[in-house]
């Protein structure tokens, strides 16, 4: 196996230009693999391995890849990956610091923020955000009380996280949208309990 392939691998069959071209493969030899339909691009600059249509998991590594130095999943596409939420057609979430800048692509929604890097998970491939910071960023833009509610208590039940440790979470986040309304979720799931606030519209 060469090395391109081992990092075809690790990223799901997906690879970049510069790492195609820094491991032996000529400009040549990318356009006429793209050329015969073998390689196909999905976006500038990264590109599939095989034919096909590419499954959610590759579209989300190419998303990473895309959005460059710094890029995280977030939201519903860090839910996926760690199986918290069911893979959905739609664009991919990506979260970058606030200082960077990445070019528009309709297959990604950017997020930025000046926290980014202390909301990426240490050991999670591709990089996302931590299951807490993924479940307190879908808890707050959920369309009412009951859905953020169940983000939450589903993230709990299937023990990827505990409610102590997204209250811990929360409390690193001040500014976090309905962040209060929140609290009072995340402080009903460390008693056990379910009442639901009033959600604020935006």
């Amino acid at each position: 196996m060469t090395e391109l392939d081992a990092i075809s691998r690790r990223q799901r069959g997906v690879v970049t230009r510069p790492q195609a071209l820094q491991n032996g493969m000529s400009p040549t030899d990318l356009h006429e693999l793209i050329r015969s339909g073998h390689w196909q691009r999905l976006m500038p600059g990264i590109y599939a391995t095989f034919a096909g249509l590419p499954p959610p998991a590759a579209m989300r590594w190419a998303a990473v890849l895309y959005s460059g130095r710094g890029a995280m999943l977030c939201h519903r596409s860090a839910a996926e990956e760690t199986g918290l939420a069911e893979p959905v057609p739609g664009a991919v979430h990506v979260l970058i610091p606030e200082n960077r800048r990445v070019r528009p692509h309709p297959a990604i929604v950017i997020h930025r923020s000046r926290h980014a890097p202390a909301r990426r998970d240490p050991r999670r491939r591709p990089p996302q955000t931590r299951v807490e910071d993924t479940v307190l960023d879908l808890a707050s833009t959920s369309a009412g009380a009951r859905e953020a509610q169940r983000w939450i208590t589903s993230a709990c039940i299937r023990r990827l996280t505990t409610a102590e440790r997204l209250a811990d979470a929360l409390s690193h986040r001040p500014r976090l949208i309905r962040g209060r309304e929140i609290a009072a979720l995340v402080a009903g799931a460390v008693r056990g309990t379910s009442e639901l606030p009033a959600w604020p519209a935006d």
